[in-house]
């Protein structure tokens, strides 16, 4: 096999986390963003003259001459690379006391011409040309795909932000990567199904099957690049989303783009399928995807040589560490917040921002704690042929292995602290909205009496062993509040300093769900007798209707 250079591909900048980016001389100004608009209405309006196409762009050849707006809204390298914008970019944060940036474009504007942009600079054989009317097609179809009420995290805004900076292959495989997310919206919508009619059926039991059919050439590559076949039912967790994604896109540009640049934004969508760990031989998910891609290549007679099939499959392994870059942030309050954002996406009751019972936000955080549990920081990351290099995947697989570290310990303190209340809740009545227990969220309107009126967070009990980088993020808060929750934890903090990880652990066994009257006393039982007469007491001042029970339980706890 040729290598490519140790640690490069052929021109990727590549950044201290071995991920491509733009460098700084590539920054355009408002007055570019307008020359960029004027030059897409003139190529709209008048017919386009066959060119010479230019030379063969390598992987970073070229940058995005949209990717930044003026220089005083400019981004930082590590904001920008970990999948949280600013709100100039649609924050996946709340704004709350934050004033909204006017912007130049707004997304569809932006999608339209980024899109148009980085097509134009396609080394393709085909003489691409692409009308008003198909890229307002794909546009509308990405940004009503991803403005769904499900998207909470993995909105129009992410796609920016991991295409900073990208090649054009790597920028259009993103705008498209993300946009299906079968179980998370509920199926396809209508205009899903318009592209992917006859590709894909749902069974009774609501698994999903590639139909047993004969495919146009175009989508038999994206089936042979992801190594599926016909009637195989299709892994909700590893696979069907990004599949669909990629043959979402394929047919959308299948009669402007010729077969090879296909199968390289096939290949760069089917890399964004996350946490897969090496096979039982040790070859790694790129590894398996280069095989996969010489095959597709052979097999539809592709004519790329081998080199061009490893840049490629770089070129794919880059756009893979950029979607789950967020992982390697030294931000931790950021990562955080990012995280917290991913909670309604699989928890459809915390949508419902204003209204969900504890047991809703119980249930939510065990399913997080769980997936961090289990998640293994050394299948996040990937390379290939030396890029990026291995001790630039070691560098951000030991990062990515301390925030899930802090993470998880942050999880359970939150997952302990809403079981206390679950437990509350059941012995006085039942389940009911958390907002009758620990009051209304904050809005730029109004601040209602709340929980943290009355319950102090004192520093760590003498002789608790606890982690003070988790209690910091539980007393000073994440980055950004969410829709459904605020930043800081009091109640979690206050817990935490008197339990420390010993009591924290030994708790956790007994955070039931769901929780009986009988799992609701272990719970009290193991937790320190003050602690559960000051939320009894505490929550007492916000339940009205649950108060002369919730004294009940503080006196008996107080004896």
């Amino acid at each position: 096999m040729r290598k490519l250079p140790e640690g490069q591909a052929p021109g990727v900048a590549l950044d201290d986390d071995g991920i491509s980016v733009a460098s700084e001389t590539s920054n355009v100004s408002h007055s570019s963003l307008a020359n960029q608009r004027r030059k897409f209405v003139k190529k709209a309006s008048t017919k386009r003259m066959v060119q010479q196409r230019p030379r063969r762009t390598s992987v970073s050849d070229t940058v995005s001459k949209l990717s930044r707006v003026s220089a005083s809204r400019r981004e930082s390298v590590s904001t920008r690379l970990f999948g949280f914008v600013s709100n100039s970019l649609g924050s996946i944060g709340s704004s709350h006391g934050k004033k909204p940036v006017k912007e130049e474009y707004t997304y569809l504007q932006r999608l339209v011409i980024e899109m148009r942009d980085s097509l134009d600079q396609f080394d393709d054989e085909n003489d691409v040309d692409v009308t008003d009317d198909q890229l307002e097609n794909w546009a509308i179809i990405i940004y009503e795909s991803m403005s769904a009420p499900s998207r909470t995290f993995h909105g129009v805004q992410h796609v920016f932000a991991i295409s900073e900076g990208a090649d054009p292959i790597q920028k259009v495989s993103a705008f498209f990567h993300d946009v299906i997310y079968y179980s998370i919206d509920g199926g396809l919508s209508p205009a899903q199904e318009k592209v992917l009619h006859g590709l894909v059926k749902e069974g009774e039991d609501k698994s999903v099957s590639l139909c047993e059919a004969e495919f146009d050439e175009a989508t038999r590559l994206v089936i042979d690049m992801f190594g599926f076949s016909l009637g195989q039912t299709l892994n909700p967790f590893s696979g069907l989303n990004e599949f669909l994604s990629a043959a979402l896109a394929i047919r959308c540009l299948k009669d402007t783009l010729s077969l090879s640049s296909l199968a390289k934004i096939a290949a760069c969508i089917e890399a964004t399928i996350p946490f897969r760990a090496p096979d039982e031989d040790g070859r790694t998910c790129s590894d398996l995807l280069f095989d996969r891609f010489k095959n597709v290549n052979e097999k539809m007679k592709l004519g790329m040589g081998e080199g061009e099939i490893i840049e490629s499959t770089q070129r794919a392994a880059d756009l893979a560490n950029r979607d789950v870059a967020n992982f390697s942030t030294p931000e931790r309050a950021v990562f955080l917040s990012n995280t917290w954002n991913l909670l309604p996406e699989s928890n459809i009751s915390l949508r419902h921002t204003r209204c969900f019972r504890i047991g809703d936000f119980t249930l939510a955080l065990k399913k997080m704690s769980n997936f961090f549990s289990f998640l293994n920081a050394e299948n996040i990351y990937t390379s290939f042929e030396g890029v990026p290099s291995a001790k630039k995947v070691s560098d951000m697989t030991q990062r990515a292995k301390e925030n899930i570290e802090v993470a998880t310990k942050y999880m359970h303190c939150k997952l302990l602290s809403i079981s206390v209340l679950y437990a509350l809740a059941e012995k006085t009545g039942g389940d009911a909205p958390i907002a009758l227990f620990l009051g209304d969220l904050p809005s730029p309107k109004s601040i209602s009496p709340a929980i943290e009126d009355y319950i102090t967070i004192s520093p760590p009990a003498r002789g608790v062993q606890l982690d003070k980088r988790v209690f910091a993020l539980l007393r000073d808060g994440r980055e950004g509040e969410s829709e459904f929750d605020i930043k800081n934890s009091p109640l979690a903090a206050y817990l935490y300093a008197l339990m420390g990880d010993e009591g924290l652990q030994k708790a956790l066994t007994l955070a039931a769900y769901p929780m009986t009257t009988e799992d609701a006393k272990k719970l009290l039982d193991v937790c320190p007798p003050e602690a559960v007469v000051k939320i009894a007491t505490s929550c007492a001042e916000i339940a009205l209707t649950r108060a002369s029970q919730l004294q009940k339980i503080a006196a008996l706890y107080s004896s």
